[in-house]
């Protein structure tokens, strides 16, 4: 059978603040509140001399405290107080557990949808850290693995494992002022994304698809995979030339990327940014609409090509709408549009 330390306490009613304290203390060493009479911690020597400290600190005082060291009776007694010790710790797991999957969540987030810069990559290794911190705190006082640990583990090295695939991934930084990517060098290409497309990689594939290389095709990446086939140009994706840089959504990088002048692709861009950048950058009163659209679109159709080919049909359908609803204008660009489309 096992040995147990045993501590009950008494704190007078004006002293507060040592109520709070000697709570911290049983918490930090690991003591667990038993049936809400005791506390109860496996017994070591290590343990009986903290606890010693701690109830001459209370009575030091002027409260009460008593320390007992005994022995279960027999192995179902032990099996319940080893179960107050897991049910405590797993619940300290299960949040951790919880911040793990935010976390995880934001960096496939920024994975799928934004461009990965290295103040991104050092603010998800400082929450990683904080998370591995408070892992190996509630390790510490896990007396008898909770089973709630391994799960938490493996989590922790996922994350740990897609900020290094990053630091792999080179990085390629767009000439979008410094240089002008010329059109005829990308005719016919086989272009990349992630999957589970939205506004962003919508909009930019439809605008590669008319503006760029009409003949383009395209494959969409699982989430576990960092980089695009070598014979794939990726766009919308962490060290790609082509995504996110500043505070130009990939839709408006490809624009000023191949420096195409089309005015009536400026409204577009500014819908596209106001929806994936979600800044309200430019005010746009569609940008709602739109959203509303590729989300019930998204919901309805799960192959990312099928989403594509209505996307396009949408992002046509404002293209012909913003030129023909200015003045001037690249009308010419559109029936070359129509022609192809139809």
């Amino acid at each position: 059978m096992k040995k147990w330390i045993l501590f009950i306490h008494q704190i007078a009613q004006d002293a507060p603040n040592l109520r709070v304290k000697v709570w911290r203390d049983l918490k930090k060493y690991g003591a667990v509140l038993f049936k809400n009479a005791v506390y109860i911690l496996p017994y070591t020597k290590e343990h009986e001399e903290i606890m010693q400290w701690l109830c001459k600190q209370i009575k030091d005082n002027g409260s009460d405290a008593s320390l007992f060291i005994t022995q279960s009776l027999d192995k179902k007694q032990d099996d319940e107080i080893i179960k107050a010790f897991h049910e405590t710790c797993s619940k300290e797991y299960i949040a951790i557990a919880d911040a793990c999957d935010d976390l995880l969540h934001k960096i496939e987030k920024i994975e799928g949808t934004e461009g990965i810069t290295d103040s991104l990559v050092s603010d998800f290794r400082k929450s990683l850290n904080e998370i591995t911190k408070s892992t190996e705190y509630i390790a510490r006082i896990d007396f008898f693995n909770a089973s709630q640990k391994d799960r938490v583990s493996k989590k922790i090295q996922l994350i740990r494992q897609k900020l290094e695939g990053w630091a792999k991934t080179p990085k390629m930084e767009v000439g979008g002022i410094n240089k002008i990517y010329r059109v005829k060098d990308y005719a016919g290409k086989k272009w990349a994304t992630r999957k589970d497309i939205y506004i962003d990689r919508i909009a930019s594939a439809w605008l590669i698809k008319r503006f760029i290389d009409p003949k383009a095709r395209f494959i969409f990446l699982s989430k576990s995979k960092n980089k695009a086939p070598t014979d794939a140009i990726p766009f919308d994706m962490y060290g790609a030339a082509f995504t996110h840089h500043g505070n130009d959504c990939t839709f408006e990088t490809l624009i000023k990327a191949f420096n195409l002048k089309y005015s009536a692709l400026q409204p577009i861009a500014e819908i596209v940014h106001d929806i994936d950048l979600k800044d309200n950058k430019y005010d746009r009163k569609e940008a709602d609409g739109i959203d509303q659209i590729i989300a019930g679109l998204s919901q309805r159709l799960k192959d990312d090509n099928k989403l594509l080919e209505k996307g396009i049909e949408i992002f046509d359908s404002l293209y012909q709408y913003y030129t023909s609803n200015k003045q001037g204008g690249d009308r010419r660009r559109n029936r070359i549009i129509t022609k192809k489309r139809t």
